[in-house]
């Protein structure tokens, strides 16, 4: 066996067997398992910043180049860890986007993951406040304290507008958000404004993800609201304070009053980089979308399944969809297969692994059409889970009534929120459906 260990080639082990394999040379044409039998996958790491790819058995790579040899058939992970300086701007290649890689290795391929400089992050406070929270100049004070807390350096402000200031004016000068994860935020300040934000603000200072909350923002819209807790100085009852959830990343901007005895938390915001976040679209998993066109029960679940094909169709998306549709006797669930991921068609993955149809939250709302535009609206499921069978009549009586006296239950497009919170309807109104790829 030929050494081949050097700054710019690494392989699962050091130079020697390996317990995917052996090293040997590249597939001449990249195809198919190599002449040695062995699946080649290379990885190339792009950017100016640093990090490190890590996978299965103890493999890391933190040079140029590296290259793992495995037996076919293996089920690759990859995961990128930034250097405390750096982000990971996200994979292309057979990967896409901002987290983790993963494929079953049938063939030689070549993979590049780029590092970038750090760009301004966002986080919502580990704890709440009433509006008492001493103006504007108080709630930066918190957000600084909580991004020490969280041994986050820089300079964290809060997303907070009052009668005389908006917050989106107060980030102007600065580009580019992420989460504490990593996850894209914004890009540009606009997107505070118009709401059209990529990952929601779900995470705190410590990277924990704090789910459906409330938080003060003060703006809607991408305008100063009146109800700003009298400039954030009071915690009335009879005063108000207006804020969005957490879990929502088109309505940052919107939402609704809380009494300003209420508590909410804060979502702080870094200013002082310049730096470009851009999504790496994921274009190998299967799709999602949400029509646009409605659809009233009473015919079957097989007329809502001929709107997601429809619409599949005219956006020129290729694969079979149907319409995420409990019954009395099937979860969403059961008509997909378990381990499949699913990504938006701007190549954002609703969950980053194989358990979509099981989790409590998506990593984002599935508000895309088939098309790429935004919609919001609530969404017929049958069920409060997507691996419940509907109760009751929840699911119109199996999708064959449209009668304004029976409800069914529903989700909403721009919530990530996917437990039992699912609102209800009567069955004569008329809805999107989510479609997922077969």
């Amino acid at each position: 066996m030929r050494p081949l260990c050097s700054s710019v080639l690494l392989l699962f082990a050091a130079c020697g067997r390996l317990g995917f394999g052996e090293e040997s040379a590249l597939s001449p044409d990249g195809g198919g398992p190599s002449v040695d039998g062995f699946v080649h996958i290379t990885i190339e790491r792009l950017g100016s910043g640093t990090g490190t790819i890590v996978g299965p058995a103890g493999f890391t790579c933190s040079a140029a180049r590296c290259e793992a040899v495995v037996t076919p058939g293996t089920a690759m992970w990859l995961r990128a860890v930034p250097a405390n300086d750096a982000w990971f701007a996200g994979w292309t290649g057979l990967c896409g986007g901002n987290l983790s890689c993963t494929f079953d290795a049938t063939t030689s391929l070549t993979l590049q993951a780029e590092f970038a400089p750090i760009p301004n992050r966002v986080f919502v406070t580990s704890i709440g406040t009433n509006g008492a929270i001493g103006g504007i100049a108080g709630a930066d004070a918190l957000c600084a304290a909580r991004a020490t807390a969280g041994g986050l350096s820089g300079n964290f402000i809060a997303f907070l507008s009052d009668s005389t200031t908006n917050s989106v004016n107060r980030i102007s000068s600065s580009r580019g958000w992420i989460r504490i994860d990593g996850a894209p935020f914004a890009d540009a300040p606009t997107a505070f404004a118009s709401g059209n934000l990529v990952f929601p603000p779900r995470l705190d200072e410590y990277g924990n993800d704090v789910g459906s909350d409330q938080v003060f923002t003060g703006i809607n819209a991408g305008s100063v609201t009146a109800n700003t807790c009298l400039d954030w100085t009071s915690s009335s009852a009879t005063e108000y304070g207006f804020g969005a959830l957490t879990q929502f990343a088109s309505r940052l901007t919107s939402g609704w009053d809380q009494t300003c005895d209420s508590s909410a938390r804060l979502l702080c915001v870094e200013v002082g980089r310049i730096v470009p976040v851009e999504i790496h679209p994921d274009t190998t998993t299967k799709q999602a979308f949400a029509t646009t066109g409605t659809w009233t029960p009473g015919n079957g679940r097989g007329s809502a399944d001929a709107l997601c094909a429809s619409e599949a169709s005219g956006a020129g998306l290729s694969g079979s969809f149907l319409a995420a549709l409990a019954t009395s006797t099937e979860t969403i669930a059961s008509r997909f297969s378990a381990s499949a991921q699913y990504h938006r068609v701007d190549g954002v993955r609703l969950f980053d692994g194989p358990g979509l149809l099981s989790a409590d939250f998506l990593d984002v709302p599935p508000e895309l059409d088939a098309r790429g535009d935004r919609v919001e609206n609530d969404y017929w499921t049958g069920a409060t889970r997507f691996n419940k069978v509907a109760a009751g009549t929840d699911s119109c009586n199996d999708w064959s009534t449209g009668s304004n006296l029976v409800s069914g239950a529903m989700h909403y497009t721009g919530a990530t929120d996917v437990r039992d919170v699912a609102k209800y309807d009567p069955c004569s109104t008329s809805l999107p459906v989510l479609c997922l790829e077969q």
